[in-house]
């Protein structure tokens, strides 16, 4: 199917930056309804300028001057549009200006910001994060040939309507064999990807208009799987017989007891466990997952059974090879171990590493009277309100707090 494109240009005097009597000399270039302006860098005598006829009046070498001006940029905006017409590039008044103005094309589009990100800002993101942002940018890039049928758009194209159009596709989308359809979170999350890297090209003046200006985050908060303490228990004390499953489980079983996440564990060494002079063991590292911004370290008193479990791996072979505290699977391993694990304990949900995170801030912590504001400081986060996502109030805790209001008020 053939497409048709509106296109005009327009020379006229922006009275509203007059001066004495001059005004500068602008040409607006109109593709599909939408508009760039661009200066000539020329100031002439508002009375000498006829509106209707977009044309300078008089006869003096000035005149003249700014006549062929205005003839050349003429040619140049036309000249522009059948050569992007001609190479079918994007077309539109921001790539007409872009030719005209000799300014790099590929500057100015989504899948050169999308390139930029991955390549330069990857240098200050962890690989776990690095991840999402390559599953983004494939769904933007099916998202622009299966649905806006272009393979790219130019930065300055991209307002309210692009982004709820992703928005739509990425929640309709059918998965491929093996995906899970994109629930809300997930949907919202790749936004937010998206909006992220807008956010450098604005702060880098590569776009003007903020696309997101309207747009409205829904994240619909769930409660955070973890585990009881009984079922922490049985983890503990289950025989198993493969020296990768003991590992993982005893690793698993220390961030329960710490609220280090996967990243920090696979990170600890002797370095990062101190002493204080009451002879209190602690941990103090920064997050692996924040180092490269905020650097603000973090501290958690070692529990006992933290520290049974820190003595049982000393002198490790593989630990010893790596430097580090707990002898070291990848992600996939410790995640596909964990399933295992948790069939051997009859749980009904499959374990994942985070979960570890989750139970050390609500039942090892919050469960056991220890304030919100210290549990942040150890997780290392730099806001409470992320805190108050990981944790839960159980409905066994709630029965306890109740019973024991109920014996206080039987004792008034």
């Amino acid at each position: 199917m053939k497409t048709t494109n509106s296109f005009s240009h327009n020379f006229f005097l922006k009275k509203d930056k007059a001066s004495k009597g001059n005004a500068p000399l602008y040409v607006r270039v109109t593709v599909n309804r939408k508009f760039v302006d661009i200066s000539l860098k020329r100031r002439i005598k508002i009375s000498s300028w006829n509106h209707e006829l977009q044309k300078l009046e008089g006869s003096d070498q000035e005149a003249k001057d700014i006549r062929e001006k205005i003839r050349q940029m003429g040619n140049e905006i036309n000249a522009a549009y059948d050569v992007l017409r001609y190479d079918k590039e994007l077309l539109s008044a921001d790539a007409i200006k872009a030719k005209i103005e000799g300014i790099d094309e590929e500057k100015t589009t989504l899948l050169w910001l999308m390139n930029y990100h991955n390549t330069e800002i990857k240098k200050l993101l962890e690989p776990g994060t690095m991840k999402n942002y390559f599953s983004t940018e494939r769904y933007i890039k099916e998202f622009l040939v299966n649905k806006k049928r272009r393979k790219d758009m130019y930065l300055s194209q991209l307002d309210y309507k692009f982004i709820i159009d992703f928005e739509i596709f990425l929640r309709q989308r059918e998965p491929n064999p093996g995906q899970r359809p994109c629930g809300n979170n997930t949907v919202m999350k790749h936004i937010e990807r998206l909006r992220k890297m807008i956010n450098i090209a604005l702060k880098n003046d590569w776009i003007v208009k903020d696309p997101f200006l309207r747009f409205e985050r829904h994240i619909i908060n769930k409660d955070r799987q973890c585990l009881e303490f009984e079922e922490l228990e049985t983890i503990k004390n289950l025989e198993l017989d493969r020296d990768g499953h003991q590992i993982v489980r005893d690793t698993f079983i220390f961030s329960c007891y710490t609220g280090l996440a996967f990243a920090d564990v696979s990170q600890l060494s002797d370095d990062h466990l101190v002493t204080d002079i009451e002879g209190e063991k602690w941990i103090e590292m920064v997050r692996q997952k924040t180092a490269n911004f905020s650097g603000k370290k973090f501290y958690v008193l070692l529990l006992p059974e933290a520290i049974e479990l820190i003595k049982k791996y000393k002198g490790h072979p593989m630990a010893s090879y790596t430097g580090t505290v707990f002898p070291l699977f990848s992600n996939q391993a410790t995640n596909r171990y964990l399933k295992v694990i948790s069939k051997k304990a009859n749980l009904n949900f499959a374990l994942t590493y985070h979960i570890a995170r989750h139970t050390f801030a609500t039942t090892v912590t919050l469960e056991n009277g220890v304030p919100m504001e210290s549990v942040s400081k150890m997780l290392g986060h730099s806001s409470i309100r992320t805190t108050q996502i990981y944790s839960k109030v159980k409905k066994k805790k709630v029965s306890s707090d109740m019973k024991v209001l109920r014996e206080r008020l039987k004792l008034a």
